[in-house]
C-alpha cells in the first residue's frame, strides 16, 4: 500500500512556528488589516504581504519545526509491515536550492524513514491518482477532498468536528487507521 504524507502540520509542527514568526513579521512590519492573529490568507501567495512574510521566514518554517509525537516510530512500523511511504508537499522547487536532497538529509538527520519525495504539488489528489498512491493523509481539507474527489482514499491530519470521515491528529491512532486500512485491501 502506497501512502502520500503531507509534511506541514501533518509530519511537523509547522502551525506553532508559524504563530511565533508571524507575530515577530507584523510587529517589525505593520499593515493595516493585520495582526498578530495568523490570518486566512497565510498560505494565499496572491497576498503580497504575505508572500514577503514567506520569502523572510520560509527557511526557518521549513526545516526547524519539530516532529510530531510518534512520528518515527510509527512510520518505521509501517516500514515494516510493508507500507511504501511518500511525502507529497506543495513547497516550491523554485523557492529553495536542492530541496529534496534537503529533505532527504532533514528526514535521515531526524530518523524518519521516507521512500520517495514529490516537491511542489499543488493538487495532491489528481497527483495521487496519476501516481497510484493509495491514501492520501493530510491536514489540509481542501487537499484532502480533492484526493476524495479523485477516488483516494484519505486521512484528515486534523480535529474537526463536523468533518464526516477517516481523521485523527496523533500518529499512534494513525498507525491503527492505516493497519485496518490494510486489512480490509488484503
Amino acid at each position: 500500500m502506497i501512502i502520500g504524507i503531507d509534511i506541514d502540520d501533518t509530519l511537523v509542527n509547522t502551525k506553532d512556528k508559524q504563530i511565533t514568526y508571524w507575530k515577530d513579521y507584523v510587529n517589525k512590519n505593520p499593515k493595516e488589516g493585520y495582526t498578530e492573529e495568523i490570518p486566512n490568507t497565510i498560505n494565499d501567495f496572491g497576498d503580497e504581504y504575505v508572500q514577503v512574510f514567506w520569502d523572510t521566514y520560509r527557511e526557518q518554517l521549513s526545516f526547524s519545526p519539530t516532529f510530531k509525537e510518534n512520528t518515527s516510530t510509527i512510520l518505521h512500523k509501517l516500514k515494516g509491515a510493508s507500507f511504501t511511504l511518500c511525502v507529497i508537499t506543495s513547497r516550491p522547487d523554485a523557492k529553495y536550492k536542492d530541496l529534496k536532497q534537503r529533505l532527504k538529509d532533514w528526514f535521515y538527520k531526524n530518523n524518519i524513514p521516507i521512500d520517495v519525495i514529490y516537491t511542489d504539488i499543488r493538487n495532491k489528489g489528481e497527483f495521487c491518482k496519476e501516481n497510484n498512491i493509495d491514501i492520501l493523509i493530510d491536514d489540509s481539507l481542501s487537499q484532502i477532498n480533492s484526493a476524495k474527489s479523485n477516488n483516494i482514499k484519505t486521512i484528515l491530519f486534523n480535529n474537526i468536528s463536523n468533518y464526516e470521515g477517516l481523521q485523527t491528529n496523533n500518529w499512534l491512532d494513525l498507525y491503527d487507521i492505516l493497519t485496518k486500512l490494510k486489512e480490509e485491501q488484503d
